[in-house]
Order: C-alpha cells, then sequence, then structure tokens
C-alpha cells in the first residue's frame, strides 16, 4: 500500500489526471453532438443505443488513451533515472505490482465517470424508461477488464523502452486494428478487439426505413471464448510484463 501512495504521489505533477479528462472530454463532446436531437424511435430504445455506441468509441480511442496513460506512469522513471535506485528499495515486482494497481484505479474511475457522464445525459434527452441496471454494471465490468488487458500491454512496453514512441506507436496501432475488426468481425481475439467483444448490444440497420433496431446480444461459443480471453490476456500480460521488467537491465 505504502507504494502505491508513492506512485499516486509521483504523479501529482505529472498531469495524468488532466490528460485521461481531455481525452475523456472528446467522447462526452461526441456525445453530445451526436445524440443532441433524438428522435422518437431513438428516445424508445435510448439506453441500449448508448452502450452500443460505447463500445464502437471506446474501441477506437481506448487503445490509444491506455498508452498514454501507461507512458506517463511509466516516463517518470525513465527521464529521472530512477529504476536502479527504485530497486534498491524494494523489488522489481513490488515497483511494478505498484504501477498497474495505480493504473487499474485509474481505469476504474474513468470508466466510472464515463458511465455516469451518459446516463445523465440519457436522462436529460428524456429516453424512454431507465437503464437496466444488470446490463450496465456487466457492461462496466467487461470494459474495465478489456481496457486493463490493453493497460497492462502497454505498461510493459512503457516501462522495457526508454523510448515512449515505440508504446505509443502500438497504441496508435491497437486503435487502427480496432477500428478495422469492427468493420470485418463482431468478436475477436485480439487484445485490441476487447471492446468489441464485450459489447453487450447489437444493431441492426433497416435500409428501407432508415432506422436502426437495438437488442441485447446473444452471445455464440465462439464469443464467449472472445471474452474468456479477455481475462487470459490480463494474466498473460501482467506476468510477461512483471518477468520480463524483473529481468530487465536497469
Amino acid at each position: 500500500m505504502k507504494t502505491l501512495q508513492l506512485e499516486f504521489y509521483k504523479i501529482k505533477r505529472r498531469k495524468v489526471w488532466l490528460t485521461m479528462f481531455v481525452l475523456l472530454s472528446v467522447q462526452l463532446l461526441w456525445g453530445l453532438w451526436a445524440f443532441h436531437d433524438p428522435r422518437d424511435w431513438e428516445l424508445q430504445c435510448g439506453w441500449m443505443s448508448l452502450l452500443y455506441h460505447l463500445s464502437l468509441l471506446d474501441g477506437i480511442m481506448i487503445p490509444t488513451m491506455m498508452a498514454v496513460l501507461a507512458s506517463r506512469l511509466a516516463d517518470i522513471e525513465h527521464k529521472g533515472n530512477t529504476y536502479k535506485q527504485l530497486e534498491t528499495l524494494r523489488s522489481a515486482g513490488s515497483l511494478y505490482h505498484a504501477k498497474a494497481a495505480c493504473g487499474c484505479i485509474i481505469i476504474m474511475l474513468i470508466f466510472a465517470a464515463q458511465f455516469a457522464f451518459f446516463i445523465m445525459l440519457g436522462y436529460y434527452l428524456g429516453y424512454e424508461g431507465h437503464p437496466d441496471i444488470k446490463y450496465y454494471l456487466l457492461s462496466y465490468v467487461l470494459k474495465v477488464a478489456s481496457n486493463l488487458s490493453l493497460f497492462l500491454l502497454q505498461l510493459a512496453l512503457s516501462m522495457l523502452f526508454a523510448n515512449q514512441m515505440v508504446p505509443l506507436t502500438v497504441g496508435l496501432g491497437g486503435s487502427m486494428a480496432a477500428l478495422l475488426l469492427m468493420f470485418v468481425t463482431t468478436h475477436s481475439l485480439l487484445p485490441w478487439g476487447g471492446n468489441l467483444s464485450a459489447s453487450l448490444v447489437r444493431s441492426e440497420w433497416d435500409e428501407a426505413t432508415r432506422i436502426s433496431t437495438y437488442f441485447y446480444r446473444t452471445f455464440s461459443a465462439a464469443e464467449t471464448a472472445s471474452v474468456i480471453c479477455i481475462f487470459v490476456w490480463i494474466a498473460v500480460f501482467y506476468t510477461l510484463g512483471r518477468i520480463l521488467f524483473a529481468r530487465r537491465e536497469v
């Protein structure tokens, strides 16, 4: 806990929260623009529509967002050349665990704020009924898990490479991969397809009426496997990152 507290103290002036706020604000502004004038049929299925569009938006933006977060947490040590000093006071595994836990807490808060805003937006727009708590809570858990796996991948790269352009390039490439996956499949075993695989809502577009129908998804065996794979990636990236960081030359 002391090591974790020190991680939050170290990022106090790194503008991590401001960076995350700016990136999240882009999503919020998009939501205000995209949903500002709903039609009658959109008011009827608005709560499902929110979950559907959040998954699409997160799939495109979050890989880059996680790369930035991981870079901010790790780059402070590279710039100060403090890894060797820190490892004389605590184990490399303890340091890695603290940074991973710090990032996880930030991710949980980011998506809690995101969900809170879009739920308030739904009530403001007058969506019929109330959000289905069961699906919204499940969506939150899966969203945190899928993006935690991306964060752990980016954290490992950010702590291993002093040049932060390497992990940031991977993050940008992940965003492009996620965008491509949206056009070709409804699920993916790749870590960048986690937001797509974890989406609980699907949409069908009727070209004749120009109306989208939203419905809660029934997972096939392959789609269930892709969701399970999210948690497998978390274990793999955390374990592999911790081992590689412990063995690196400092």
